[in-house]
């Protein structure tokens, strides 16, 4: 590749960073600034408690099952054919899989009743439609048309919390900002658009590849919102709200690492893009430092964002603010990598990896969290978290 090339894809990648950046600042200030708070002062703690949870499980479904579509499309752009039909075959399935997912999660906390069953399957599945709706951007590399996806589904949220009185329904609230992106989607892209079912030659391969990546992001979505599901489950609602509150700027923060995730598969799939050993290593080592320096800022900044959004949970939230946010950064980086390790290795890889990290989360935080509550919660996450990045180095170095 000539320099005047090299100098091109910076230039490209550096506006393509900025546009996701921007993006994903404006979708999750939205949420975790203004609709959770605004939830949460309307509903109270322990209410607000149990709507993390269930917003949790539509989480693990759309970072699962969307996400890993549009991961397994943009791969399948490299070395094979692709078609709509390929992935809105997978998208029905797991369209059919929310229905035992909606009712066990709602089943668990003794809330399996009609009234909330069906709109929380509704904003699931709408949820994992829009996880994968961003493939149209990332796959042709159009990051401008990625903000304004965001920027339509954050003023969906907006809307639907503006009219939270007249629905009395955390459920609408989110629901609308999905719809709105879906919407905005359909407009702007094809990935939506008929043919629905004309499926291509390697359907079976890119549905394969589907679930492989899907069974790997499973474990880390479910890994990520642990604080919130776990702690429902195994301590109490209340719990939930102070441990979100806790970890919540490193969670903004590290979700900064989104659109650099979604800039590395697209521009080393459509570029082929090489890594070397010696500079894959010394990102691990720079991810570890990163982390604790992050960390430490984010700690400050999490107490006067908890003064004054969450007061009432202050007093509780701050013995646990360092730790919740290495965490939460140690997680995200990690993730960062993996990306990279997935451009130039087969998927079942990540697989690979992330059953040492679920092994890992069984055998530490599980446990700690029986015996120690909140604190048991904090002290597990960063070890599993540290635990997977190391892994993902080893793994990253041997495929190199």
């Amino acid at each position: 590749m000539s320099d005047k090339n090299r100098k091109k894809i910076a230039i490209n990648a550096s506006r393509d960073f900025v546009f996701s950046v921007l993006a994903l600042i404006i979708y999750n200030g939205v949420l975790q600034l203004f609709i959770y708070p605004g939830l949460n002062d309307r509903m109270g703690e322990e209410a607000f408690g149990t709507v993390l949870y269930l917003i949790s499980i539509i989480s693990v479904m759309g970072a699962g099952f969307g996400t890993a579509a549009s991961y397994s499309r943009m791969v399948a752009k490299k070395d094979r054919t692709q078609a709509n039909g390929d992935y809105n075959l997978f998208l029905l399935t797991v369209s059919a899989i929310s229905i035992g997912v909606t009712a066990v999660s709602l089943l668990i906390i003794k809330e399996l009743k009609a009234g909330l069953f069906f709109p929380v399957l509704i904003l699931m599945i709408v949820t994992v439609f829009r996880y994968y709706a961003d493939v149209e951007y990332r796959m042709n590399i159009r990051f401008a048309d990625y903000f304004f996806f965001f920027l339509m589904t954050s003023l969906g949220y907006c809307l639907g919390l503006f009219i939270y009185p007249n629905t009395g329904n955390w459920i609408y609230t989110l629901l609308i900002g999905e719809v709105f992106g879906i919407i905005y989607t359909v407009i702007r892209g094809k990935i939506f658009r008929p043919p629905f079912f004309q499926l291509s030659d390697s359907y079976r391969e890119n549905y394969s590849s589907a679930f492989i990546i899907s069974a790997s992001n499973l474990i880390s979505a479910l890994i990520l919102n642990s604080d919130r599901i776990f702690l429902r489950l195994l301590v109490g609602a209340s719990e939930v709200t102070v441990f979100y509150t806790a970890s919540l700027i490193g969670k903004i923060v590290a979700m900064l690492t989104t659109p650099l995730n979604g800039i590395i598969i697209s521009y080393f799939t459509n570029y082929r893009l090489k890594i070397t050993k010696k500079v894959f290593a010394a990102i691990g080592g720079g991810l570890i430092v990163i982390s604790a320096l992050l960390a430490v800022l984010c700690s400050s900044v999490s107490y006067v964002f908890v003064k004054f959004k969450y007061p009432e949970v202050l007093e509780e939230a701050r013995q646990y603010f360092f730790l919740a946010n290495l965490g939460q950064i140690l997680f995200f980086l990690s993730g960062s990598l993996m990306v990279v390790v997935l451009s130039f290795t087969k998927e079942k890889l990540q697989l690979v990896i992330n059953i040492v990290y679920v092994i890992s989360f069984a055998a530490v935080v599980i446990p700690l969290c029986l015996m120690f509550g909140v604190v048991g919660m904090a002290y597990g996450l960063v070890v599993v978290n540290l635990i997977r990045l190391i892994v993902t180095v080893i793994f990253g170095l041997r495929a190199l």
